[in-house]
């Protein structure tokens, strides 16, 4: 088995462990609280510069796309990338002398819920609990690696700080410490929504709408309310809450609104946005270059 201190070392290049997609990545980042907002230096922009742009929200996987979507990774995407760097580090793990037996099996990634639940048919499944959704993998899922040497696993080590991303760039929502232009938009809308006086008017509906039914916000500015903790009253809940969206204006409707606070912000940037999109495509061809020439089939990317 790998030492905790390398699990966490190569929890980057994913396979070497499994590859995991968390949260922040998968669903979007929960929105700030409207405090965190207010103390943010935000720019000026005029919403109805963006007029017209929706989200897409899938009722079925609980997969949400934005307009600053098509500027990061997909989820399988992000398992394509992971992948290829992973087998990068198995070639350099290779090089020092040592057998690798590379992991396989997909993903998991779980529902956008920065706004709480918003889908009926996953609400009476699942009640307050986002949806988990399944990744495929490049690879079949493999048989636990049998217990490396301490040598192997300071190998391992090693070759995961040297490769880094292999020049592979990690395009995902909520990284600490991004400061690149996509992050800033999407930052930039989150709050820019929190503001927004429809996005207000609407939490205000919704707020006296679920203390109509005798319901309970779990804490100030969460979208997440209390209940007895069964699974049953967590369904009567969710279905409760999304009775009160719909009376509010509809549960996509703060998505649209900072789909909107995406797209404004887009215009003055597309030249930058055109480049970052044409960077992302040809770092996943040249994933799916490195995978193939290590054997994975087409079929699997």
């Amino acid at each position: 088995m790998q030492s905790p201190a390398l699990r966490s070392t190569v929890k980057v290049a994913s396979l070497l462990a499994g590859i995991v997609m968390a949260c922040a990545a998968c669903s979007g980042p929960p929105a700030s609280s409207p405090s965190e907002s207010m103390a943010t230096s935000l720019p000026a922009i005029d919403r109805s510069a963006g007029a017209g742009a929706k989200a897409s929200l899938n009722e079925v996987s609980g997969e949400v796309l934005l307009p600053m979507s098509a500027y990061w990774y997909s989820d399988r995407e992000n398992v394509i990338v992971n992948s290829a760097v992973a087998f990068l580090i198995y070639d350099c793990v290779e090089e020092a002398g040592f057998t690798v037996a590379p992991w396989g099996g997909g993903g998991k990634t779980l529902q956008d819920y920065r706004f709480g639940q918003w889908s009926r048919p996953l609400a009476a499944r699942n009640g307050a609990m986002p949806e988990i959704r399944e990744v495929p993998g490049v690879l079949d899922e493999q048989p636990e690696r049998p217990p490396l040497s301490a040598r192997q696993q300071e190998e391992e080590v090693k070759c995961t700080n040297s490769v880094g991303r292999a020049g592979l760039p990690e395009l995902l929502e909520g990284l600490a410490g991004d400061t690149s232009l996509q992050h800033r938009i999407t930052g930039n809308a989150v709050a820019l929504t929190e503001r927004d006086s429809d996005y207000l008017a609407y939490r205000k509906s919704w707020e006296d709408c679920v203390a109509g039914k005798g319901l309970k916000v779990a804490e100030a500015g969460s979208w997440n309310l209390s209940s007895s903790g069964s699974k049953e009253d967590e369904i009567r809940v969710a279905l409760l809450d999304l009775e009160c969206k719909e009376a509010s204006g509809g549960a996509r409707k703060p998505y649209d609104i900072l789909a909107e606070y995406q797209a404004a912000q887009m215009k003055d940037h597309q030249a930058e946005l055109n480049a970052l999109a044409e960077e992302k495509m040809a770092a996943v061809e040249r994933a799916k270059q490195i995978l193939r020439d290590h054997g994975v089939a087409d079929a699997r990317l």
